[in-house]
């Protein structure tokens, strides 16, 4: 049973997955220099001295998803800009279900997802362990198979979903040293109380599935997300973005336009369905003249996705008693995509649908939801604003949002703060690090009552109401990152970062915490 993934052939970083191997080719025309201009002089000697005792060493990278996740976004580049300095990369991405009548692996790797990140108030049962640790004796039949990971110096596991094949791949290669990633909100206070479900997780996947004995782990940059009994294997960093990729370059504006229309597109083809079943789900078209309060994220239950559609809906309403007209109200925009490891994707969607028209019926036509095919270019468009006519300095004002609960990172932050929109974020997790105050952003409190939606909605009103100060804040969320973001949420610096990780294994030398290359890296 073949997994069906999205044609990923024709973007900056070319992506596809032998079925028979389960690797992943990636290729790209980017070079080393042209990354080398994007950093100062200083954070390019930090990445060629780390990548320099890497030279010829073989890494292999294994994980259930080639799109969709955050795994997905940054494994190509990195794969690709490791081969650049010589060093032997591999990206494996497993097989998800074999038969068509097997029990979904990712219904347990999900759940063990939202349980670690305090979601769902469950726990794993042995039956979830049996059905996590089968799906990867049967992929590790194919993986085991495979010279490059036979061969392999470091073997990198990211996330439970993979846990379980550490032993497979020793049996084949005894010598390989090995790293897990740990791309999650997890919490140690609970890790480390037993009997709580979070315990459990963390120690079925450090003690049954073998991950304690990892050379090293890598995690987000926040003590609470430390494993127990992990903290002196365990090294910082953060997620990243790509420069180069079509998320993030700098599109033309009959990209900009293609974009929109793909998404706009997309929304014909639900309405189409909708219409035919007398649903309340007909949504507006993006309007590029419109100003926009946007959320780009998978559908998943740790994004907060309703609290984005009451921040919306709320920030019109504020608007609309200060007397702006109607047809001059932000949309609200809540899109994203799925990943073929999260059976999240339909459920969230329709209840965010739900949401809309029962408790936003008065809001619905200036609200969009969408779930939408794999299409990198489309999310960017979105954080786009161009001028409605040539006499216009600017367009439309755009704020980002992200208002998850629980969250490792989240890339597409920094992706906000790089085409100079000002984000509202909520201070869960890791994410609070990615927004400086008052410049790029503001971080919401999510400790209160009404989790701080109050001031978020004042924030927005504020930007959307007065163009000198929103093009004030552009101008400032530019320059932070300049000096912050593309410094520290990029792919040189993920690279650097994770160089120096393997470097340090093959050395034996102790783990530490340094990740900022702006403050105390070496």
């Amino acid at each position: 049973m073949q997994q069906s993934y999205a044609d990923r052939t024709n973007e900056a970083f070319r992506v596809s997955r032998d079925p028979i191997t389960y690797e992943v080719d990636v290729s790209s025309e980017i070079t080393l220099e042209d990354y080398k201009p994007l950093i100062p002089a200083s954070d390019w000697e930090f990445l060629e001295k780390w990548a320099a005792p890497l030279k010829g060493k073989s890494i292999v990278f294994v994980n259930p998803t080639m799109a969709g996740g955050g795994v997905a976004m940054l494994r190509p580049p990195l794969v690709h800009m490791m081969r650049l300095f010589g060093i032997e990369a591999h990206w494996f991405v497993m097989q998800g279900k074999f038969r068509p009548k097997d029990y979904d692996p990712f219904l347990v790797t999900k759940l063990m997802h939202n349980i670690a990140q305090r979601r769902v108030d469950d726990r794993l049962s042995e039956k979830g362990k049996k059905i996590h640790q089968k799906w990867c004796r049967k992929n590790a039949e194919v993986l085991t198979q495979q010279p490059e990971i036979q061969n392999a110096d470091i073997i990198m596991l990211d996330d439970p979903q993979p846990a379980p094949l550490k032993k497979y791949f020793e049996a084949v290669n005894p010598d390989v040293k090995f790293v897990w990633r740990n791309h999650i909100d997890t919490s140690h206070t609970l890790m480390a109380e037993p009997g709580t479900p979070q315990a459990e997780i963390a120690e079925y996947v450090m003690d049954e599935c073998g991950i304690r004995d990892v050379e090293a782990v890598v995690a987000h940059p926040v003590i609470e997300f430390m494993h127990p009994g992990m903290e002196s294997k365990t090294f910082f960093a953060p997620a990243t973005i790509e420069p180069f990729d079509d998320l993030n370059r700098e599109l033309m504006p009959d990209e900009i336009q293609e974009g929109i229309n793909f998404i706009n597109m997309s929304i014909d083809e639900l309405n189409a369905s909708s219409i035919m079943v007398d649903s309340e789900d007909v949504m507006p078209y993006i309007d590029e003249r419109k100003q926009r309060l946007c959320l780009i994220a998978r559908f998943d239950e740790s994004k907060g996705m309703g609290n984005a559609l009451e921040l919306g809906a709320r920030t019109r309403k504020q608007l609309r008693s200060q007397g702006v007209a109607e047809d001059a109200l932000p949309q609200i925009i809540v899109v994203g995509n799925g990943s073929i490891d999260d059976p999240s994707g339909v459920p969230i969607f329709e209840a965010l649908l739900k949401l809309r028209r029962e408790k936003y019926a008065d809001e619905k036509d200036g609200m969009v939801v969408m779930r939408l095919p794999h299409n990198y270019v489309a999310m960017n468009a979105l954080m786009y604003s161009i001028p409605i006519s040539e006499n216009v300095v600017g367009g439309p004002s755009i704020i980002g949002m992200q208002m998850s609960f629980a969250e490792g990172m989240e890339t597409r932050i920094t992706d906000w703060i790089s085409h100079g929109v000002p984000v509202i974020i909520s201070n869960c997790g890791g994410m609070f690090l990615q927004v400086k105050e008052g410049k790029s952003g503001i971080v919401l409190d999510y400790n209160k009552d009404d989790y701080d939606l109050t001031r978020g909605v004042a924030f927005a009103a504020k930007l959307f109401s007065e163009p000198n100060m929103y093009s004030d804040y552009t101008a400032s969320t530019l320059q932070t990152s300049k000096n912050y973001n593309e410094r520290e949420f990029t792919t040189t610096a993920n690279a650097t970062r994770l160089f120096r990780v393997f470097a340090k294994v093959f050395q034996d030398a102790p783990a530490d915490t340094k990740w900022k290359l702006t403050e105390d890296f070496e």
